[in-house]
């Protein structure tokens, strides 16, 4: 039995643990806590107090303190919110301190269920609280679990009492307990009433009646029950024979066993097993790996929780729950002061952000809205490298056989799109993938435009298209040209049956016989990979072991490639299971883990590239429109510095087939820019990066201060991260209007700046980004947030983005002082041009 937690909220100061869990089974138990459950999605079964009853979505249910207790999943996924309070805190009355709560929404109409309501509220309120953590945050909590309370007490407290004599209860729990543990031990042998009841020393009549008031059914039906439990385990778990698993679980013959499975679970035993093996042989999204957790207090098996909490948050006053239509102000801010010295020594350093691009793939960068993009960005902050995938798709049509089977090379789309890039003035770093049709080993594919991940089925036709390749390249653009490219073996070899469906063994063999194609036209290109997962950086020995094999067979690597995001899975099992996201510090760790491991490795000192990073790696997380983007991509940006030779942004464009097209401007897309050309907080984040001086002064966790030929810039910026719940992949926080309710809550800063060391006159230059200056997806939301803007719209729309600017002029000077807040998700760069 296994039991997963997915949000758990528990303060020794607090008189209460609160927490969103699905439930697979959970045998009868009890406890002394008072227990409210609330259905978030799905359905559970209860046993409790002789009653079978089953929850259903927003459904509620009071459990008494010491009631025994079942629940088990029906046949659909299940999430729960459950309160767990001592039971002292639940009535100020001592004399009303043993009444039970009769709270059940089962079956409740009408005005009996407007009872309900002030409860689902209570509930809502507490969660918003817990997961907001605004100052006074437990004490709002505490006042929403005691009008909640005091509800249940009111309206739900029966006459009835709860058992008087502690002692008599205590006995007959230890009693009950035995004989659940006995069940549980020997259920695969013969065990009638008699027998349970002399080993307790108690007539038939009395072990019979005591045990149905207890659990709400007879002896036999619970022995038959655990039985069946215990046979589902083994249908699931082993190849065990029905037959024998009918013998090994206590049941007198395979007919009986058969009939008693088909009425609890509405299947035979070998159709439930069939059916169960192929649900857990064809999960459709493999690309998500998580692992389970163990308790003993039952089984609780991970879903899907994206917005399980959006149904609760309904149920919020609706003060709570609107979204707010402009930026609200801050309530307070943390004061900062910083003084920094212009004519300091300061520290050299080559900035990493500019030297590498990324878009989807290779047929997108035919499309001319594509094109139009990239030279836009291109005249405006130019980057060095692009990346994509799929130069060798067959949309590319670059490979083909004769009938014969000999190869034949068609070159005109990839050179129309390396002229242009080149016209651009950036250089390809070419994404060697994926396999040709006329190559390929195998049929799987990844992605809509159905990239194929196999190896080649034919390592010699693949090591010549990759020579023919580079040869034209060479002969089209020159060797002093080709020389300044990289060349990427595959991407994310290690994810197997998802972007490689190979083994790691093969993959190395691939990457060896393709650098060596590679260097055989020219030892001085550059080939490197593997364009690694995050994930398998964290949790396995790939690294070193890949690098071993490059070692041991003299295979030529010039450079190590690797991805990172801030959504984690921890473990290595697939399962369309969500990830967390991981603390702030998390990317920068990346790297050192990288480093780490190469340190750990007989390689020598190889250049690192990070060719894909971004916040999340779902082309449709509504985050990424927002301001949050600008400071995330500032802050590690700047921690990174001197950790990489480049950092590629994934992607410039919305631009973007891996999945459908988005259906609005701002679907969450991952560019730069959206699908209309408007440029996001993320796009003016690497435009302030690009205004920095090559000398740091200073830097801090919210700024950096630099210096270039007398010039002085310093780039303050104010991240806040998503908060706890939003972390562990509850999304209902957020929806298309309202996105910004899933950050921790954070004040502005209010910095005073100093700069001393200054000498003559000086242009000020004050750029500000935040969700009231330069924000387009705040402007959108503010003009209405059209699906499918007009012409003029949108042209409005590009005038509202972009930073805001104030110049003004200092004259003959020494010091510059100036106070300025940055809000939330705000980004503020100032500037002094040295006048002459």
């Amino acid at each position: 039995m296994k039991h997963r937690y997915e949000f758990i909220e528990h303060h020794e100061h607090m008189p209460f643990t609160l927490f969103i869990n699905s439930i697979d089974h959970i045998p009868f138990h009890w406890h002394k806590e008072l227990e409210l459950i609330y259905v978030l999605k799905g359905s559970v079964e209860i046993h409790v107090a002789q009653e079978r009853l089953i929850l259903r979505e927003e459904d509620l249910l009071v459990i008494n303190s010491m009631d025994v207790h079942k629940i088990d999943k029906t046949g659909e996924a299940n999430v729960l919110l459950t309160l767990q309070v001592d039971p002292g805190t639940v009535q100020a009355q001592p004399q009303q301190s043993k009444n039970r709560i009769d709270c059940s929404s089962v079956n409740a109409r009408g005005a009996d269920e407007a009872r309900f309501a002030p409860i689902r509220s209570g509930l809502a309120q507490m969660m918003w609280e817990l997961n907001k953590r605004e100052d006074g945050y437990g004490d709002k909590v505490m006042g929403h679990l005691h009008l909640l309370l005091g509800q249940l007490v009111r309206y739900f407290a029966t006459a009835e009492r709860l058992d008087d004599s502690a002692n008599a209860s205590d006995v007959d729990l230890e009693r009950l307990r035995r004989i659940i543990q006995y069940v549980d031990e020997n259920y695969m042998y013969k065990i009638n009433l008699n027998q349970m009841a002399e080993q307790e020393h108690l007539s038939f009549y009395y072990f019979s009646h005591f045990f149905k008031s207890k659990i709400g059914i007879s002896f036999q039906k619970y022995l038959t029950l655990i039985r069946l439990e215990k046979a589902e385990t083994m249908l699931r778990e082993t190849t065990s024979n029905i037959i024998d698993i009918a013998a090994d679980c206590g049941f007198a013959n395979v007919k009986l066993f058969n009939k008693s499975f088909k009425e609890k679970m509405g299947v035979t035993p070998s159709e439930y097993r069939q059916k169960h093996e192929r649900q857990s042989g064809g999960a459709d999204d493999k690309h998500l790996p998580f692992t389970r957790d163990t308790s003993e207090s039952g089984s609780y098996i991970k879903v899907d929780t994206v917005k399980v909490l959006e149904g609760l948050y309904r149920h919020l006053p609706q003060v709570e729950a609107a979204a707010p239509s402009v930026p609200p102000a801050p309530a307070r801010s943390v004061e900062e002061s910083l003084v920094l010295d212009a004519a300091a020594p300061g520290e050299s350093y080559e900035p990493h952000w500019n030297r590498l691009l990324t878009a989807g793939r290779a047929a997108e960068g035919l499309r001319e809205d594509w094109r139009k993009q990239l030279a836009e960005i291109q005249a405006e902050q130019p980057f060095q490298h692009i990346r994509f995938h799929g130069i060798f798709n067959d949309e590319m049509m670059i490979y083909d056989e004769s009938e014969d089977g000999t190869p034949r090379y068609n070159w005109s789309y990839a050179d129309e799109l390396y002229d242009f890039l080149l016209g651009q003035g950036i250089r390809p770093f070419v994404g060697l993938g994926f396999m040709p049709g006329k190559l390929k080993r195998s049929d799987e594919t990844l992605f809509w435009w159905k990239g194929n991940i196999s190896p080649p089925k034919d390592m010699a036709k693949w090591s010549e298209l990759i020579r023919q390749f580079v040869r034209h390249l060479v002969n089209r653009y020159g060797m002093e040209e080709v020389r300044q490219w990289y060349f990427e073996v595959w991407n994310e070899p290690d994810a197997i049956e998802i972007c490689w469906s190979g083994t790691k063994e093969e993959y190395f063999e691939f990457y060896a016989a393709t650098a060596l194609a590679i260097k055989s036209v020219s030892p001085d290109l550059r080939v490197g990979g593997p364009a690694l997962n995050y994930i398998t950086v964290w949790e396995t020995d790939w690294i070193q072991t890949f690098l071993q094999y490059c070692h041991e067979h003299r295979v030529d690597i010039d450079f190590f490639s690797f991805h990172s995001y801030s959504e984690y899975w921890p473990g290595d099992e697939h399962s369309g299971g969500l990830s967390h996201t991981q603390p702030p510090e998390f990317f920068v760790d990346t790297i050192h883990k990288v480093r780490e491991r190469i340190a750990d490795s007989p390689a020598e000192a190889l250049e690192l590239h990070l060719t894909e990073w971004n916040f999340s790696l779902y082309p449709h997380n509504l985050l990424h429109d927002t301001m949050f983007m600008a400071p995330f991509i500032i802050k590690n940006a700047i921690d990174s510095i001197g950790l990489l030779q480049s950092l590629g942004f994934w992607t410039f464009t919305d631009i973007f087939e891996e999945m459908r097209a988005g259906d609005s401007p701002f679907h969450g897309g991952f560019g730069l820019i959206s699908m209309h050309g408007l440029k996001k907080p993320s796009y003016y984040a690497f435009a302030l990066l690009n205004k920095l001086g090559r000398r740091i002064l200073a830097r801090g966790p919210y700024y950096i201060a630099t210096e270039e030929n007398g010039d002085i810039q310093v780039l303050l910026y104010n991240y806040t991260h998503v908060d706890s719940l939003y972390a562990k992949g509850e999304w209902s926080g957020i929806s298309e209007q309202n996105r910004y309710n899933v950050f921790e809550s954070k004040e502005a800063l209010d910095v005073s700046l100093d700069i001393r060391g200054l000498q003559g006159d000086y242009k000020v230059s004050h750029y500000t980004l935040d969700r009231e200056h330069g924000s387009v997806f705040d402007a959108w939301q503010a003009m209405g947030a059209p699906d499918f803007p007009s012409k003029d719209e949108v042209a409005y729309l590009r005038r509202q983005s972009g930073p805001d600017l104030k110049v003004s002029q200092i004259r003959d000077t020494s010091s510059y002082t100036v106070r300025v807040t940055v809000p939330p998700h705000g980004v503020q760069l100032i500037t002094l041009h040295k006048q002459y």
